[in-house]
């Protein structure tokens, strides 16, 4: 015959001390990671100006590709476009914004990030009309109106740079070269 087992107690679950470390380590990795995300405004600038030079390296491409007619970027304080030549008869063109999920027109968000634009080292005024005007011209052989587009923060130091050049390079700096 077995003796009588003593039966006991199990109990289940954490310490409040134990909870309480948890908390503590939970918080400072949610603070590091944060502080390494940085301000939404420059992660939307760096976002937007990511893109604005990837579809200026896809309209070029595209033109090289298919040998296509000139396009342009215009630009406004607030929004981007890419644009078409369009023949309206023998004597008149004018410039149209293309009507696509990729080349525009993109608006920013307003408030959030401006564009700048340069040309020979000058600041160019953007129009904040309704139509559209060529900033950049892109030609079908790779070739690009060598220029600077600045995305800002408005309020705030946070800024980058798109450096073109004739040839129709495109680079993205987060400093402007002295």
């Amino acid at each position: 015959m077995q003796p009588a087992t003593q039966h006991r107690s199990l109990q289940s679950g954490f310490t409040l001390m134990e909870l309480l470390v948890v908390l503590v380590l939970v918080g400072i990795v949610a603070s590091l990671a944060t502080l390494s995300i940085g301000d939404g405004a420059e992660r939307q600038l760096r976002t937007e100006t990511q893109r604005l030079a990837g579809v200026l390296r896809l309209a070029r491409d595209e033109l090289l590709i298919t040998g296509s007619a000139e396009r342009a970027l215009g630009l406004r304080r607030d929004s981007y476009s890419f644009l078409e030549l369009v023949i309206l008869d023998d004597a008149t063109r004018e410039w149209q914004p293309l009507v696509d999920q990729q080349l525009g027109p993109w608006q920013l968000e307003p408030g959030v990030i401006e564009l700048e634009y340069e040309q020979e080292g000058e600041r160019q005024p953007l129009p904040q009309t309704s139509g559209w005007e060529p900033n950049i011209r892109l030609g079908n052989t790779g070739e690009m109106t060598p220029s600077l587009i600045t995305l800002r923060v408005p309020g705030k130091p946070f800024e980058r740079h798109i450096q073109i050049s004739m040839e129709g390079t495109i680079e993205v700096l987060d400093a402007l070269p002295e």
